[in-house]
């Protein structure tokens, strides 16, 4: 009885020895799974000739980590280096039968590697039947083909680690309780995680997807109807100065901004031409002298000064009779005309609003309107001229 008892407390002894080699075996094979798993993920970022070289290494991990939310694929990693750090002690230790064995060593490594992939693959078919169907979701299957063979490739280097890391033995506990104990609570941690981890990969591709609805809705919405680029917050630019440099040419009594208000409704259009009216009224209880040609310019959908030429002059859509001295009393109106030929805006930057002043130099009043002007395009203005009052 003592002689069996012996023999027993020996056995666990030197089980619990094969369980810290287990450990060590699990650490180098959690390094060599991250390793093969990041490097070619960035060989790719990089593109060009290192993402063609990112195809000669194998990889573990092209399920549930790369493209989820932060959190979750830090939570996905760090369930999956429990269960390579703990699953392959414990299985290293059982498999040895209390020796370590290079062979028990590569054998773990693989079954490890399929238990993590055989999870992934269960967690993928049990939440794509509903939407899929059953040969649907079986067909998203491969996460366990991919790390087994990846385990096949390199398992051997835990393996040799396993193997080679010396016999370990603590004296201070009895043999048999500590290695039950030690047992017992390694591969309970590599269970729980392996449970874990098909739950925690399948809530970061459901995080990844509302992510995505997200982001699409939020483009939607911000989407221009007639097909200009987005607005872009980060985008460089000038912003549209609230007034033009000055012509230098002033007359006592000229009209200013504080004598006058400016309408500019939408523009007319004509056989791939643009017309836009502006109108300009004397809201003074005195005349002003109005002579010469609006100051206009226009902002694109970042809030940014659009380069837009601006010349004086007639267009397709009106005459100009160049500037004269006009006297407009107080109520009385004049107009003038900018005209320029339509442009396609798709994907690109356009007139979003539209800045004018009674002359150059005076404050700009500013209207949000969406104009068929991109960069390089051309306007024409015509002079102010009085306002011809309507028939009748």
């Amino acid at each position: 009885m003592i002689r069996a008892s012996a023999v027993l407390s020996g056995g666990n002894a030197m089980r619990h020895g094969a369980m810290k080699q287990g450990l060590i075996g699990g650490v180098v094979l959690a390094a060599l799974w991250f390793l093969c798993g990041w490097v070619p993920h960035l060989l790719y970022q990089a593109g060009g000739s290192l993402a063609t070289l990112a195809r000669l290494v194998p990889s573990p991990m092209t399920r549930g980590v790369f493209g989820n939310p932060v959190l979750w694929a830090v939570l996905v990693q760090l369930l999956m280096a429990v269960v390579l750090v703990a699953g392959f002690a414990v299985l290293a230790a059982r498999f040895s039968a209390g020796r370590v064995s290079f062979v028990a060593g590569w054998l773990t490594a693989i079954l490890v590697a399929f238990a993590i992939g055989a999870v992934l693959d269960l967690g993928n078919v049990v939440t794509g039947v509903g939407d899929f169907g059953i040969g649907g979701a079986i067909s998203s299957m491969g996460a366990a083909s991919e790390t087994t063979w990846w385990a096949v490739v390199v398992g051997w280097i835990p393996a040799l680690a396993y193997a080679r890391s010396g016999p370990a033995r603590d004296t201070d506990v009895p043999p048999a309780r500590r290695s039950t104990t030690s047992n017992l609570v390694v591969a309970l941690i590599a269970a729980v995680a392996l449970i874990l981890l098909p739950v925690a990969s399948q809530a970061g591709d459901d995080a990844m997807q509302e992510q995505l609805r997200q982001e699409q809705a939020t483009a939607e919405a911000e989407a221009d109807p007639s097909g200009a680029a987005a607005p872009d917050p980060s985008a460089d630019g000038e912003p549209v100065p609230t007034a033009g440099p000055s012509d230098g040419a002033t007359v006592d009594g000229a009209c200013t901004a504080e004598d006058t208000t400016i309408m500019t409704p939408p523009p007319d259009g004509a056989t791939g031409h643009r017309g836009q009216l502006l109108q300009l009224v004397n809201v003074a209880e005195e005349p002003c002298i109005l002579n010469g040609y609006p100051d206009v310019a226009y902002g694109d959908q970042n809030g940014h000064l659009l380069d837009v030429s601006v010349e004086h002059g007639r267009s397709f859509m009106a005459e100009d009779l160049g500037p004269s001295s006009i006297t407009l009393q107080p109520g009385d109106s004049a107009t003038a005309v900018i005209g320029w030929d339509a442009n396609s805006v798709q994907g690109q930057l356009a007139a979003r609003s539209i800045w004018v002043a009674v002359t150059p130099g005076e404050e700009r009043l500013s209207w949000q309107m969406p104009l068929d002007l991109i960069p390089g395009a051309t306007v024409h203005v015509t002079a102010w001229r009085p306002a011809v009052p309507p028939a009748g």
